[in-house]
């Protein structure tokens, strides 16, 4: 036996004094009563019928003794070695998405929570406990516990979060947690069905029977003033008449209904007229017990789209021209004289026949430079004359970048009469165009990691901008030079979404669907973020001074979509061992109950004492 609080022994010392003030109190009472017949004759009677009135005062005292004693230990709380009474448990919980599904009593998640509960209070005292729950990832929620009350305390702030099982995942913790304690117990709570399972419990705690209807995917176009989707759907219960509903800009626009066979996947198809379109919505309107997976979003990235541009030239008619064709923007032209007292923050900085001091924040075309840029990436050596003019050579590149950036250009010949040669470029340049093995036109990233497109000749000597070539690269350029800050907007929960980190932003903030802020790194060119909520997360930043928002949607898993499925088998290498662990027996409660019990017959005793024996 052993004590948690031995200093509640103290107590004890009330025994000798108890004892003490039982000596020195004085016996003697003083009593008034009528001095009759009747009362002499009662007194004489009591005093037969009471054999016990000159002990009651020591029963009394053993009472109070017992008391002080019993008191002092319930406060040193004594604990009770059970010699191999008691077990390890490790609890594994599944907390994918599909635990939110809705059975009869609650959530899975709430039935697979009761069941920890259960096997807890049910242990024998002085059992560990340790609960690892799994999803896309493991995480131990705590270990070796061995106080009850504080394990279900944290089991009950447990939540489904709304990513994918990884069973890979799963069985590596349960194969870990087996191999460190053989003897453990052992259990996997999930909603899966497993036909066989060795050296772990598996409670299954979902019902087969729950209707669910998904959206597993949707493909869309829209053309001509027209938005067509097509989503893929499934009924994995029973066969049924699916309502799909499309909504454009928040409001819904169309209907339709899709007879769907059970578990069987159909494609529906489903439009609106739409000149154009912020964002659009597919979702199923019929109710069932896991909602995830009922809809989908898609977001126009381009629909609020616009650039701001200075173009620092004397006459810088071919690049506005060019620019106002093809983009909504915002274009500013100042001489090269006037460009130091430029205040305002650009997008991109077109510098024709113009080389500034320092590079600005931001993308910048250099045309023409003639001199040598700190932070440019490169640096001039000459000026070449082709008296006679001659054509310049497209690159045939394989490289990604190279081939995205020359997408619709053709090889029709582009004459230029003149051309500066630049050398020590930086490896992350990519040639374009070229002269006699001379970069003439190239894209990079300059040293202040900004994105630069170079022109090694002047626009205004060359038939280039009069062609459409000329057209169809600054349409290329222009979107190497304004990358979207999301490249796409549709993903699946427990995918890495890119972020790309442009010229001229700052206050950078991600919110995501359930309101919680998520911090990326804005050091670089892009930054990636894991995905772990369905719905919409929310990008926002200021670019060049101007507030600006992007959406991605995130999708749930399709798999998890399956709320009935069956797997084979379960089985963790290895042979189980049986050695249990010390248990502990606290006799709190029956000390208590004993204080309680003694109380009430002291106190039987006092008043026994009191009215009877006078």
């Amino acid at each position: 036996m052993s004590f948690i609080y031995p200093i509640g022994l103290l107590g004890l010392i009330g025994i000798p004094v108890i004892i003490i003030i039982y000596i020195l109190q004085s016996k003697y009472t003083e009593q008034t009563v009528n001095s009759t017949y009747i009362w002499h004759l009662s007194e004489k009677f009591m005093k037969r019928k009471n054999p016990l009135s000159g002990i009651t005062g020591l029963i009394s005292l053993l009472l109070q003794l017992l008391m002080v004693a019993v008191i002092s230990l319930a406060i040193a709380r004594p604990i009770f070695t059970l010699k191999n009474a008691a077990y390890d448990y490790c609890f594994i919980l599944d907390t994918s998405s599909s635990m939110m599904t809705n059975e009869k009593g609650g959530t899975r998640m709430e039935l697979a929570k009761d069941e920890i509960v259960d096997l807890i209070n049910d242990a024998k005292d002085g059992s560990s406990y340790t609960l690892i729950c799994v999803s896309n990832e493991a995480t131990t929620i705590f270990e070796d516990l061995t106080d009850k009350k504080s394990a279900v305390s944290y089991v009950e702030k447990i939540d489904a979060d709304q990513t994918h099982a990884k069973d890979e995942i799963t069985l590596s913790v349960a194969q870990k947690a087996f191999d460190e304690n053989t003897s453990s117990r052992l259990y996997f709570i999930t909603d899966k069905s497993y036909s066989t399972h060795k050296n772990i419990n598996v409670i299954d705690v979902g019902t087969p029977e729950r209707e669910n209807y998904s959206i597993l995917g949707v493909t869309y176009e829209h053309y001509n003033g027209r938005l067509t989707a097509k989503a893929d759907i499934m009924s994995h219960l029973s066969n049924k008449a699916i309502e799909l509903g499309l909504y454009i800009d928040g409001e819904l626009k169309s209907t339709i209904t899709q007879n769907v066979n059970r578990a069987e996947e159909t494609e529906a198809t489903i439009f609106a007229d739409c000149e154009s379109f912020s964002e659009f919505t597919v979702k199923i309107m019929n109710s069932d017990s896991y909602a995830l997976d009922n809809e989908q979003s898609f977001y126009n990235v381009k629909s609020d789209k616009s650039y701001s541009v200075l173009i620092v030239s004397e006459t810088g008619f071919f690049f506005k021209a060019v620019i106002d064709a093809l983009v909504d923007s915002k274009i500013d032209i100042v001489d090269p004289d006037d460009y130091e007292s430029v205040t305002e923050e650009y997008g991109l900085y077109i510098f024709d026949s113009y080389e500034p001091s320092t590079l600005p924040d931001g993308a910048v075309w250099l045309v023409n430079a003639d001199s040598s840029i700190p932070n440019s990436g490169f640096s001039v050596r000459t000026k070449v004359e082709i008296p006679s003019g001659d054509t310049i050579q497209k690159s045939n590149s394989t490289a990604t970048n190279v081939r995205k950036l020359l997408r619709g250009v053709s090889n029709d010949e582009i004459y230029i009469t003149n051309y500066v040669k630049y050398s020590g470029m930086y490896l992350n340049f990519h040639t374009l165009y070229s002269y006699d093995s001379t970069p003439l036109i190239f894209a990079g990233s300059n040293g202040l990691g900004n994105r630069q497109v170079v022109f090694g000749f002047d626009l205004h000597s060359s038939d280039f901008a009069l062609t459409t070539d000329f057209i169809i690269l600054a349409r290329n350029l222009l979107e190497y030079s304004f990358p979207d800050v999301v490249d796409e907007t549709s993903y699946t929960v427990g995918d890495e979404a890119l972020i790309n980190i442009v010229a001229n932003s700052s206050n950078f903030k991600v919110e995501s669907p359930s309101g919680k802020d998520i911090y990326i790194d804005t050091d670089g060119a892009t930054s990636t973020m894991l995905l772990e909520e369905v719905g919409t997360y929310t990008v926002s930043m200021m670019i060049a001074g101007r507030a600006t928002t992007y959406k991605i949607y995130s999708s749930a898993h399709p798999e998890e979509g399956k709320l009935a499925l069956n797997k084979d088998d379960f089985s963790l290498s290895g042979e189980a061992t049986e050695s249990k662990i010390d248990g502990r027996f606290d006799p709190i409660i029956i000390l208590y109950s004993l204080i309680a019990l003694l109380f009430i017959a002291d106190w039987g005793v006092y008043l026994y004492e009191k009215y009877q024996l006078r």
